[in-house]
């Protein structure tokens, strides 16, 4: 969920001021966005443990998509990312716009449980198939694993690791090769060690920080693309090639190729999304939800569980026996209903406590300019 403007950086290789240089907004980055929170929300139709208990027949879909969808943010991350401040004003900045947050909305992934074991029944009615016996596991899950809101703590240490390497890299060459052998580093090290969790997402924040340094690289590659007729032809071809090797790389195998055939697919996800939202160029819809990406992140699970329990217990919708179609069409409902409740608490949020996003109370509702 990187920043809705790009810093203007002429070439690679300058000397980085150590002001702020002025920012350029840009309207398919803000997309590109919109679809990354749509295609979360989808992904959270399943329950907490990854099992998609209501509507089974999504569960290859959402697999797919979970190829490439937070690489996608990863990416945008590069294109807006600047290591022109200072490293203590840099520091400060990100950890006001990522950890609070983090710990303000992580809340919930603590008190969940705790209402689990004081009421079993709303366990059973989320259909959460998760021991939550042990508190003090839960608590060291999220309070220093950074289990929780995941993506926050990848995404601050990602920028800590490429905020010196931006600094200190001069050619796009070095981006580049750096950049892929940070992400193969993190993948290898989760296929070989799928045991081994190290705290406050390290692995996944190198993995973060390598999209970072290629999307850095590709910055202005993609900047040269203006022609909207050929933009499309690109994106139907990719996003072709990204189906045809998206289900093998569902095997989830730890063999070289098979690991391979799932980084390609990855970054075909990540090509086809930029693609679309460029191709796009202008939508209403998704450049609000991609300016307010945080706060529709942070409280996206919740909403999710909500959506569930409305949808699947109160309308006593039964995806389970329904067709494919209809398992679809319910998917898309509750995602549509979940983005409208998340738009209803954004503003809440914004409103009560803007300061729990990093944000200042203003007059008029502030748009988000934090880091995600």
């Amino acid at each position: 969920m990187p920043a809705e403007h790009m810093a203007v950086r002429p070439n690679i290789g300058v000397q980085h001021p150590t002001t702020v240089a002025p920012s350029q907004r840009i309207h398919w980055i803000d997309i590109a966005k919109g679809i990354g929170i749509i295609l979360v929300s989808f992904g959270h139709i399943r329950n907490g443990d990854g099992q998609s208990v209501w509507l089974p027949a999504l569960d290859t879909p959402i697999n797919i998509i979970y190829l490439f969808h937070m690489p996608l943010f990863f990416f945008l991350g590069g294109l807006t990312f600047s290591s022109r401040r200072q490293f203590p004003d840099f520091l400060k900045v990100k950890a006001k716009t990522l950890l609070i947050p983090y710990y303000i909305f992580s809340l919930y992934f603590i008190a969940k449980p705790i209402a689990v074991l004081l009421i079993p029944s709303l366990g059973a009615s989320m259909q959460a198939n998760h021991d939550y016996s042990n508190i003090g596991l839960q608590l060291y899950d999220v309070l220093i694993n950074g289990s929780g809101l995941w993506f926050l703590w990848a995404y601050f240490i990602g920028e800590l690791v490429a905020y010196p390497l931006d600094r200190w890299f001069t050619t796009k060459y070095q981006y580049l090769v750096s950049g892929f052998l940070l992400i193969a580093v993190s993948i290898l090290f989760g296929k070989c060690l799928p045991g081994v969790t190290l705290p406050f997402q390290i692995v996944s924040g190198v993995e973060v920080a390598g999209f970072i340094l290629l999307g850095i690289a590709c910055k202005q590659t993609l900047q040269t693309f203006t022609n909207r007729g050929l933009i499309w032809v690109l994106f139907i071809i990719v996003l072709a090639a990204f189906l045809a090797i998206a289900f093998p790389a569902l095997s989830f195998s730890t063999k070289p190729w098979d690991v391979l055939i799932s980084a390609l697919a990855m970054f075909l996800g990540i090509a086809a999304g930029v693609l679309l939202s460029m191709a796009i160029m202008k939508n209403a819809v998704l450049e609000y939800i991609g300016r307010h990406s945080l706060s529709f992140y942070v409280v996206n699970a919740i909403t999710l569980n909500i959506g569930k329990i409305v949808f699947f217990k109160l309308l006593h919708i039964d995806g389970t026996q329904a067709n494919i179609a209809m398992q679809w069409v319910y998917g898309i409902l509750l995602t549509i209903f979940c983005l409208g409740l998340l738009a209803l608490e954004d503003i809440i949020i914004r409103a009560l406590i803007p300061w729990s996003l990093g944000i200042k109370r203003q007059k008029r509702l502030q748009k988000e300019t934090d880091a995600i």
